[in-house]
């Protein structure tokens, strides 16, 4: 479901920039800005720039730079609706999606979210507020979970009642929507709860809202976990647990730490491994870590040190390369588990194996290595798997890399290794790629600073968009779709359009536009008016400049004397046109 442009606008102009901003950055007054040390690079002496009247974030080191939209969804791992959700939450602002294109489903997808949030909201209750929650509390204290860990997780206690949740899903009208999403099973009076004498564990989508449950016996009942079903809400191989406590701590620390259970996700959590998340129960699949390289791309997965884990581990590089990731390995010491580690020998235990934690695809070099021994025929076994395997690496750089040390380790030529691994990569064992959105050009090139001049000032001034409109700046535009973006701006009633321009343009064209955003001239109309004269002859001068190289390549390519006379007399016309803007220019 789509938010609305209005209600996008209505969030960036109650969100306050410096305000959401300076949650996150130290931010001392500088003149029309506020700076700050970026919280993107590290940085001894501030680059970073926010202008409130604008409504733009720029860092002059690191060339960050965007609305309050984009600082949100870098500084949370969140994707656009996720942000404006995040910040409409923190303003008071309820959104309405439009939901026109399929009302029904939209509906039930609506009554199955506030089942399940129901749902916790009970569970939660029984678990701090009901003596029937003592068998849960009783365990968290044996686990040594504190209280402040347990509720920031969400933790709750499912009665021992054949119906305890559902008389309360039936009382709001939700039982219907409860059963579609495995909470409770049979229908009208004979329903009853999937749940009953387990501790519970929610699981939440990216955005926090509840999707699905664990449960969790605390006797000698099997089975010991019952889990949700497959349901619209949810997948368990698409989603992870803990991700919504743990992507603001993921983008900070820029690292991603994979578990197997809830327990342990909780555990490294409470040790200040806040970038923990677990998968759920299965072994980590290519859309949990796609999921994941939204926020961050270095994972780090634990595996158990001894021959199961290491199987685990050569299995799961096939994944990582899948999903676009070098991951890396951490091996838990026999008789461990992150949980118990971290509670009998110390969080520092657990950094150190982090410290130590190698690429999974060079462990799986080495181990091929080892298993091969001397013999030719192993070695050559050895590096016909490195190259199936290598076929999977999708970026250029990497796949070269690591094809120069698969080389040197198996102790085979680099250029066969590379070779039989170009062989196998076909579009069967890549997964398939979505087209490259069109990237903007560094804001110090010529072209890209007067297209991003023009759209900042579309921005900035909506006064002056009909002059925008009726000048020859977007004619001249060498990038097409900024063009289409800065024709939709001036046709836009929207004021100032951070709205429509946050939709529509990359990270990299947010940046070049917040580093026109910053430029002192465009403190006044009267200013930017003049710099939009200054943008359109620069652009009028470099389109003569193309056009005049195209003709050139065309009269060289002509067979006759006469038509290459003709187009190099073209040539020299559109040679003078460009000198006499560019002397108007100067």
């Amino acid at each position: 479901m789509a938010i609305s442009d209005p209600q996008i606008e209505e969030v960036r102009s109650r969100a306050d920039i410096v305000e959401v901003i300076g949650a996150h950055v130290r931010l001392r007054k500088a003149g029309r800005n506020f700076v700050g040390l970026c919280p993107f690079h590290g940085e001894k002496t501030p680059s970073f720039s926010v202008n409130r009247e604008k409504g733009f974030f720029y860092c002059f080191g690191c060339q960050a730079g965007g609305t309050v939209f984009n600082f949100i969804m870098r500084m949370e791992g969140l994707s656009f609706p996720e942000a404006v959700r995040s910040l409409a939450n923190r303003c008071g602002i309820t959104i309405v999606e439009d939901s026109r294109r399929d009302p029904r489903a939209a509906s039930e997808r609506e009554a199955m979210l506030k089942a399940a949030a129901l749902a916790s909201d009970f569970f939660i209750h029984v678990l701090w507020e009901e003596s029937a929650g003592a068998p849960g509390r009783d365990y968290l204290k044996k686990r040594a979970i504190d209280t402040p860990t347990a509720k920031a997780f969400k933790l709750g206690f499912a009665p021992g009642g054949a119906a305890s949740l559902a008389s309360v899903l039936a009382r709001r009208g939700l039982l219907d929507a409860g059963g579609k999403i495995g909470l409770v099973k049979g229908s009208g009076s004979q329903a009853i709860d999937m749940f009953r004498a387990r501790l519970m564990f929610p699981i939440h989508d990216a955005a926090g809202r509840v999707i699905a449950f664990g449960g969790r016996v605390l006797d000698a009942r099997l089975p010991k976990y019952i889990n949700s079903p497959e349901s619209p809400l949810y997948s368990k191989s698409r989603n992870l647990y803990g991700l919504a406590q743990a992507r603001a701590a993921i983008a900070r620390a820029d690292r991603a730490i994979v578990v197997e259970g809830y327990i342990d996700a909780i555990a490294l959590a409470q040790a200040g491994f806040n970038e923990t998340v677990a998968s759920l129960g299965t072994a980590l699949t290519v859309d949990q870590l796609r999921l994941l390289a939204r926020y961050t791309k270095n994972v780090f997965a634990c595996f158990d040190g001894d021959k199961a884990g290491h199987s685990a581990s050569i299995r799961a590089v096939r994944t990582f390369l899948e999903a676009g990731i070098l991951g890396r390995g951490i091996f838990i010491p026999q008789g461990f588990d992150p949980d118990t580690l971290v509670k009998q020998r110390g969080a520092k235990s657990f950094a150190a194996l982090i410290d130590a934690a190698q690429l999974l695809v060079d462990y799986f070099v080495r181990s091929e290595a080892a298993a091969a021994g001397a013999s030719l025929g192993g070695r050559a076994r050895a590096a016909e798997h490195v190259a199936e395997v290598l076929a999977l690496a999708g970026n250029a750089f990497e796949f070269d890399l690591l094809t120069r040390k698969a080389a040197e380790m198996l102790g085979v030529r680099e250029e066969v290794l590379r070779a039989q691994a170009r062989k196998g990569t076909t579009a069967s064992v890549r997964a398939p790629r979505a087209a490259a959105p069109p990237r903007a050009a560094p804001a110090s090139n010529m072209r890209a600073a007067a297209e991003f001049g023009v759209m900042a000032i579309a921005v900035a001034y909506p006064e002056l968009r009909d002059e925008i409109l009726a000048g020859g700046a977007l004619p001249d535009f060498e990038d097409s779709q900024l063009a289409a973006v800065v024709m939709e701006l001036c046709g836009s009633g929207l004021e100032p359009g951070q709205a429509l321009v946050a939709q529509r343009l990359t990270p990299a064209q947010h940046s070049a536009l917040s580093a026109q955003m910053m430029d002192p001239m465009l403190e006044s109309a009267e200013k930017a008016r003049f710099l939009l004269g200054e943008y359109e002859r620069s652009l009028a001068m470099l389109r003569r400049g193309r056009q005049m190289r195209d003709t050139l390549r065309n009269a060289r390519e002509q067979d006759g004397i006469e038509l290459q006379k003709q187009k190099a007399q073209e040539a020299l016309l559109l040679a003078r046109e460009r000198h006499k803007l560019r002397s108007a220019r100067n």
